[in-house]
């Protein structure tokens, strides 16, 4: 009684709070990819992820119990969800969740087996590679009951102790073999029984919610029950046991080949009813996941759920980013066309652009937004912000700049729901072409999609002002003092304080007074 209690406590004690944790993300991964490789629907690049830090946000907001649980919301960030209703649900029961605190504790109680990083190997042999069976399974029965026959009979005619000496080695070689050969499945096999032991607890737990995910177990629970018997003694946990008892019962299993019996029979089971224990997953997943973003709504109030809209267009209030610390919030009403951001570095321009594309995702992904309210297009986000130079494969910054914006214009010929956020666009080139390209790739983006690009070359807010909505950051200088505000503000980026903040670090007056000169030169040219 003193474990569930101290264990009861835990879960009080990380309600509402980050969990600091490793995370193995190559294992938490693995669902998302199988679903990924069977579905049309579209997800959340690669690229973008990184671009957007989700690894970072997906710690943030991961406070599930198990690892399956982890499997599922990495899932779920990752897809754009046609769904409202399924979003809308998620959303009803974490608010479930967060005012039943028996409820969800009583789930969470129950999960706690799942724990441990094997449980992550479930979904392998769930989604990924089925168990292996051996070609002839009739082989591992027969040496079984040789071995017993043998030994049982030595106790009658001491001519059987040679059979039994004989049978008993070659078992110990075959369960050598192929315990080594099975060992990921055996891994699975195992963790599959923890779940399949929560999941029948869970589906006794009585609620007056409507929880489609439970009903899904207690509907499961025939199943549940005759695998649990299979996997029960295939999988007896003897770093439990007495270490006296341990050891015979595994002088047993090397000799007889009780594991391998088992393991054969629990994936007859499998094979029949796959279909119905993938439910039983991602049911159990689901409600740890849906109660792990309860606990990231309790912990973060200024929360808003989004209003879709058939007009591609965006609008915020006070939109800011869930991972910078004491992020600055900003909002823009009806941005219906696409944006081109100026200022200075460091004034908040990629800051911002991320921002957006991280909300949009959660407001299409988990239905959730850090904002006061938001108002937007269902629009799928494409990301080229972090872009560096491949040594090993001698690409350039420019070129592999042009690699991914050209995959951009490849999407561009067949949908028209994409943002692109691109930042610093072709950089990496002379000013002359840098202008010539980036106008007209901007131009061909526009005519379907709509884009959000920040630059230093405030000569592109001329060039495409019939097209682009222009905005820009900029630094303030007060006092002979500067610092960033990090607000967007709308219009173009006239005049910008480079040469001041050279007057403010002591430059020379000649240097600096020849700078205005140029600059003012410069100007009246472009304009």
């Amino acid at each position: 009684m003193f474990g569930k209690k101290k264990k009861l406590k835990h879960l009080e004690n990380i309600w509402g709070k980050e969990i600091a944790r490793h995370r193995d993300f190559g294992l938490i991964s693995f669902y998302h990819n199988y679903k990924m490789k069977n579905s049309k629907t579209e997800f959340v690049d690669d690229r973008t992820w990184t671009d957007l830090n989700f690894n970072t946000l997906f710690s943030k907001i991961d406070r599930n119990i198990s690892g399956i649980g982890q499997q599922f919301l990495f899932h779920i960030l990752h897809k754009y969800e046609n769904d409202e209703g399924v979003l809308k649900q998620r959303i009803k029961l974490a608010n479930v969740f967060r005012k039943d605190k028996k409820l969800r504790e009583s789930i969470q109680y129950r999960l706690l087996n799942l724990t441990d990083v094997g449980a992550n190997f479930i979904s392998n042999i769930l989604f990924g590679k089925f168990p292996k069976r051996p070609k002839y399974p009739a082989f591992f029965y027969f040496m079984s009951y040789l071995a017993f026959a043998s030994t049982m009979l030595t106790f009658y005619d001491t001519t059987f102790f040679l059979l039994a000496i004989a049978s008993a080695v070659a078992n110990i070689i075959i369960n050598k073999v192929y315990t080594d050969k099975f060992y990921e499945s055996f891994l699975g096999l195992s963790n599959l029984n923890k779940l399949i032991i929560a999941s029948k607890w869970i589906s006794k737990i009585e609620t007056d919610s409507k929880i489609d995910q439970l009903q899904i177990l207690k509907n499961s629970s025939r199943i549940l029950n005759k695998l649990s018997k299979k996997l029960g003694r295939f999988v007896i946990d003897k770093s439990m046991m007495d270490p006296s008892l341990a050891v015979i019962i595994e002088y047993f299993n090397l000799l007889f080949l009780f594991d391998l019996r088992q393991y054969l029979q629990s994936v007859t089971i499998m094979e029949k009813h796959l279909d119905e224990i993938r439910e039983v997953f991602e049911a159990v997943a689901e409600l740890d996941t849906i109660i792990s973003l309860a606990s990231y709504i309790e912990e973060n109030k200024n929360l808003t759920t989004p209003k879709f809209t058939s007009e591609k267009k965006i609008s915020f209030e006070n939109l800011y980013h869930p991972v910078v610390d004491n992020a600055v919030s900003n909002s823009i009403n009806e941005l219906n066309k696409s944006a081109l951001i100026t200022g200075s570095n460091m004034a908040g321009k990629t800051t911002f652009i991320k921002t957006v594309g991280v909300n949009l995702i959660l407001a299409q992904t988990i239905y959730l937004c850090h904002a006061s309210n938001i108002t937007t297009y269902q629009f799928c986000v494409k990301s080229s912000i972090k872009r560096e130079d491949n040594l090993e494969n001698s690409k350039s910054y420019f070129f592999a700049e042009i690699e991914g914006i050209q995959q951009f214009i490849e999407l561009a010929k067949t949908n028209d729901n994409y943002l692109f956020l691109i930042d610093e666009i072709f950089r990496g080139t002379n000013t002359i072409e840098r202008l010539a390209t980036s106008t007209a790739v901007l131009e061909f983006l526009n005519q379907s999609n709509q884009t959000l690009v920040t630059t230093h070359d405030i000569e592109l807010q001329y060039l495409l002002k019939n097209k682009f909505d222009s905005f820009h950051f900029s630094e303030q200088v007060e006092n002979d003092k500067f610092y960033f505000d990090y607000k967007i503000v709308a219009g173009p980026h006239s005049n910008g304080n480079a040469i001041k903040l050279l007057e403010i670090m002591d430059y020379p007056n000649k240097v600096t007074t020849r700078a205005n000169e140029i600059a003012e030169r410069l100007k009246e040219k472009t304009l």
